[in-house]
């Protein structure tokens, strides 16, 4: 305030009548607090905007990770049929998935059922294939979730997370293909344990079980026309 507006407001208040504030006196005195009035009104009109483009912002962010969650989603049943997970394992009651091993294997030798032989083979396959290039994979991982949200350009919040979303389904894929994979094997050993005599004079123990293990493997091996995941 200038002044002249506080020598303006003094006489006001103490109610000097021999010494009346001027007309210009006033005028300015009402122009300052009519603008610092408006000054008010402006930082809060800014502080109001600012509150609400953050907010708009934060329900954009949510949305979106809705939507990148879901086609996540999407995208791992669309892997785990590509790799015949879904036709060979069954989901329990608390969500978990399982796989019978002992039902697909008879006298030392796979018996699967041909629809399971054919999800077993030709996803194992596609797996091998994939997983051989992990660069690759990741790429087409990405391209497929994007395409399945409709969102568009990420941020790099969204886009760390994604990251460490795809890689962690990814792996979890990995692992229930080389599990059932891994679970055949076993049970081909149990199954060869007991018919040993086929492997001729091996006494060694430890000779014996690397043995049966790189027969049960062969085996897996050439059911699928690749090679077992590491």
């Amino acid at each position: 305030m200038t002044q002249s507006g506080k020598n303006a407001l003094m006489k006001i208040v103490r109610g000097e009548k021999s010494a009346r504030a001027t007309t210009d006196d006033l005028q300015s005195l009402l122009l300052q607090i009519v603008f610092a009035l408006l000054m008010i009104f402006i930082i809060a009109y800014f502080i109001f905007v600012e509150e609400t483009k953050k907010e708009r912002a934060e329900q954009v962010l949510d949305l979106n990770r809705q939507k990148l969650v879901l086609a996540l989603e999407k995208t791992v049943e669309n892997r785990r049929i590509k790799y015949g997970l879904n036709a060979l394992m069954t989901q329990g009651t608390d969500g978990s998935r399982v796989f019978d091993a002992a039902s697909h294997v008879r006298g030392g030798s796979l018996s699967l059922a041909p629809a399971a032989a054919k999800a077993f083979s030709a996803g194992s396959a596609a797996a091998f294939h994939d997983y051989s290039d992990a660069e690759k994979l990741r790429k087409s991982w990405e391209e497929e979730v994007m395409e399945a949200s409709g969102v568009g350009e990420l941020g790099d919040e969204e886009k760390t997370w994604l990251e460490n979303a795809i890689s962690e389904r990814i792996e979890a894929v990995r692992l229930d293909a080389r599990g059932v994979q891994r679970a055949l094997a076993a049970r081909l050993q149990e199954s060869l344990i007991e018919s040993s005599s086929d492997f001729g004079s091996i006494d060694d123990a430890n000779a014996l079980a690397e043995a049966i293990k790189k027969k049960s493997l062969e085996m897996i091996k050439k059911e699928i026309g690749a090679e077992v995941l590491p």
